[in-house]
């Protein structure tokens, strides 16, 4: 039985889930029930916080679906993480598709620990860039918005380490001058843009 991802952070990017996972797989962007993402997960070989999710019942998660085995590389990627199986009638398509989702074995990563970021891990704008980035492949800028208003804990420590000599986030999407200011203008229309702090 083939095995699915619900990516909801940086596997959201096709860059870099070819780059750092050799996944090179179509997605299908999907929401699943009863989770909620938050900047939440930290690693302790990096000076960052990333997203990860919590049990929310009666909420949505917009997400992809991402066909991929379950390797060792993939285990090292999302070391930070417990696989944790999902029942697949908890998610559905999220592009105005009617064709069923594949079946399989569908996976989420949940955190080992709910951690808030602070000054010494904070929040990383390239890491930010990459998710959204995937946002804007898959569903363009609603499926950002989404992405950005159903996020809790955008008012902790966050920094643009964009244009730093050693960003926060190793396995970054780099983004266009103009990818840059459209990501900028959801995050203001959001109302999280004023959270973020200068590198």
């Amino acid at each position: 039985m083939p095995d699915f991802m619900i990516g909801y952070g940086s596997l959201l990017s096709s860059y870099s889930r070819r780059t750092y996972s050799g996944i090179d797989a179509d997605v299908r962007p999907v929401v699943a029930t009863g989770w909620r993402r938050g900047w939440t997960v930290r690693y302790g070989d990096e000076a960052a916080t990333y997203a990860g999710v919590r049990h929310a019942p009666g909420h949505h998660l917009h997400a992809a679906l991402v066909p991929t085995e379950i390797t060792p590389e993939l285990r090292h990627r999302e070391r930070g993480y417990v696989f944790t199986q999902v029942d697949p009638g908890s998610v559905h398509p999220d592009d105005g598709s009617r064709a069923a989702l594949p079946a399989g074995r569908y996976w989420i990563v949940v955190n080992r620990e709910q951690v808030r970021a602070d000054r010494d891990h904070p929040i990383p704008q390239t890491y930010v860039d990459t998710c959204l980035s995937g946002c804007l492949e898959t569903g363009g800028e609603a499926r950002a918005r989404a992405f950005i208003q159903a996020t809790e804990l955008w008012d902790a420590p966050w920094i643009n380490d964009r244009d730093s000599h050693a960003p926060l986030y190793p396995r970054r999407t780099p983004l266009s001058t103009e990818d840059r200011t459209r990501v900028d203008t959801l995050l203001e229309t959001c109302g999280v843009l004023k959270f973020r702090q200068p590198a």
